[in-house]
């Protein structure tokens, strides 16, 4: 399987699982398996594999909008309403500029955090098109990072249609800041 393919199905095998760090180092290939099991797990991962267009249709609609450092609101906003269109509760935009969204769990803890960044190493005015060339997409920031914002959102979107229980509260993030001069300032600002 191509490596951005099973991305998907695995970060949702990692988040359903209710097993230790421990569990995960003794035994990881068993912990697959054992998720596999579960038929709403089963299901959400198939639902990300039929899935696929929409996220790359989301990775482009995210990536057309210019988000330089220090510049991410337009795409903040966006971003903010995409999290709304999966289902995500409690969605905002905090002091920094990082748009966060909650999928609740059976209880508050554990609580798992998701993350891509908004900005682009990309000054503004560059040409932010996407082309496709065949299975081929290029354009500015389309694998750094808008195929993971577009991910993020897959996530929660497989989650939510599938009706997966997790043990703990889900927290996706888009973080301002990662690239250069941006200092990691929107992670920093989590913690």
């Amino acid at each position: 399987m191509h490596p951005r393919r099973s991305f998907l199905p695995a970060a949702i095998l990692a988040i359903t699982g209710s097993f230790s760090l421990a569990d995960a180092q003794q035994r990881p290939g068993d912990l697959g398996l054992e998720l596999l099991r579960n038929p709403a797990v089963r299901e959400a991962v198939e639902f990300a594999r039929t899935d696929e267009m929409r996220t790359i249709e989301d990775q482009i609609r995210v990536c057309e909008v210019e988000a330089p450092p220090f510049q991410e609101a337009k795409r903040a906003e966006l971003y903010a309403a995409m999290f709304r269109e999966v289902g995500l509760k409690n969605v905002r935009i905090d002091a920094e500029g990082n748009v966060i969204g909650e999928r609740p769990g059976a209880s508050a803890r554990p609580n798992l955090v998701m993350s891509a960044h908004l900005d682009t190493v990309f000054p503004r005015g560059t040409d932010v098109r996407v082309r496709r060339q065949g299975y081929v997409l290029r354009g500015a920031g389309i694998g750094d990072d808008c195929r993971g914002l577009a991910d993020l959102v897959a996530v929660a979107r497989a989650l939510n249609r599938t009706g997966v229980a997790t043990p703990g509260t889900i927290t996706f993030v888009g973080t301002v800041g990662e690239e250069g001069l941006g200092d990691l300032r929107g992670v920093k600002r989590l913690f």
